[in-house]
């Protein structure tokens, strides 16, 4: 996570409801990080959470939304969304307003799947938002802040790369997207994952002059598989849905990524070696994964990981597979979920892409307090 931000617009009675969201959030943002109040009852359901957006085409408002990422910027906490009318929409986390807002070029084949807020590959003192823009088969980088239009129409990138095909450095249906920094904090490589039969994670190194921003194919992890439960190869993928980049506790950099058609978690070296699984196949696990969406890494090698079939986030130890906790329950009620896609930590909040209820979730998760940070897979 980096340090990032904007301003905005909303009607009267959005207005009204912003102040309310403001009290409740600055009331969470202010209690004690050691709280003892349960995450969640007996059935699972989220028992403190905050409740930001709704269904519909306004501002504020999602139609199933696909892709987020979580930041700070000047002292405040926000969030980036895209949903299906491929708008993405930059809110304040505090006050639940929509404070910028664009739409990505074109859509008429599918909407983007995945967001990444990383350092600009244009400038690296700048935060940009790095978009999976999955059904055109590329990458999209925007500059954030992002600009505010109350009706937001078609909007260039300041950067973009990637064409359909097979070929290495091709793209089929591009899913995430994980920049791995240097000590100055430029990104040096990007790591992009797919699907749709090429079911890999493309590595590109930064080779970008003052003048001109450069992409180019290194390496590939990862071949698709063509059996159900991936047994035909160590490094086999189905649908690596999000991707992350860790320094593990040896010190060394990983690439942790969810499998999520064969319902597992997958930890890699750089180069590509499978260092373990964790989950098995469905039909061998009482409580198993079911669709693990999304993957977000602490730093006590912990990881929450988002599960689009299960309706459930977990909390596992990525060193021993341990499960340590779950939240949330299938629903559509408050502190429940449908389909979520991801989720991140910030300021000791756990916030959740509620995608099936068209929202986000903000909560406070027992064990993660306000310095918990964010394992970023930078420098090695």
């Amino acid at each position: 996570m980096i340090g990032f931000m904007s301003v905005g617009h909303q009607n009267h009675v959005q207005r009204i409801a912003y102040i309310i969201g403001a009290a409740l959030a600055a009331w969470l943002m202010t209690s004690s990080a050691g709280c003892t109040q349960r995450s969640t009852d007996e059935s699972g359901r989220l028992t403190n959470a905050t409740v930001l957006g709704e269904t519909g085409t306004h501002l504020g408002q999602f139609v199933y939304p696909r892709g987020m990422d979580v930041f700070e910027y000047e002292g405040n906490h926000y969030a980036v969304i895209v949903d299906k009318t491929a708008r993405l929409q930059m809110m304040d986390l505090a006050s639940g307003q929509v404070v910028g807002a664009i739409k990505v070029p074109e859509w008429d084949q599918g909407m983007p799947t995945g967001l990444t807020v990383a350092p600009s590959i244009i400038d690296p003192s700048q935060p940009a938002v790095y978009v999976a823009d999955t059904h055109e088969h590329r990458v999209l980088v925007y500059a954030l802040p992002l600009p505010m239009d109350d009706e937001p129409g078609p909007t260039s990138p300041i950067f973009a790369f990637g064409t359909y095909g097979q070929s290495p450095g091709e793209f089929i249906y591009p899913t995430d997207i994980a920049a791995r920094t240097n000590h100055h904090g430029a990104v040096e490589e990007l790591y992009i994952s797919e699907y749709g039969g090429n079911d890999r994670v493309s590595v590109f190194r930064n080779e970008s002059t003052k003048t001109k921003p450069i992409i180019v194919w290194d390496r590939a992890i990862g071949i698709a598989s063509e059996t159900v439960d991936g047994s035909e190869a160590p490094d086999a993928l189905s649908r690596p849905q999000s991707i992350v980049l860790r320094t593990n506790l040896a010190g060394e950099s990983e690439l942790v990524l969810t499998d999520s058609s064969h319902h597992r978690i997958g930890r890699f070296t750089l180069d590509g070696e499978l260092i373990s699984w964790i989950g098995p196949v469905l039909d061998q696990d009482s409580e198993p994964m079911r669709f693990p969406y999304g993957v977000t890494i602490l730093d006590d090698s912990t990881a929450l990981i988002t599960e689009f079939g299960g309706c459930v986030v977990r909390r596992i130890n990525l060193e021993t597979a341990e499960q340590l906790d779950s939240f949330g329950t299938p629903g559509r009620g408050d502190g429940e979920l449908a389909t979520p896609w991801s989720c991140s930590v910030i300021n000791g909040r756990v916030v959740i892409l509620d995608s099936g209820n068209n929202r986000l979730q903000m909560f406070r998760a027992a064990g993660i307090n306000a310095e918990q940070q964010l394992a970023i897979g930078g420098h090695p």
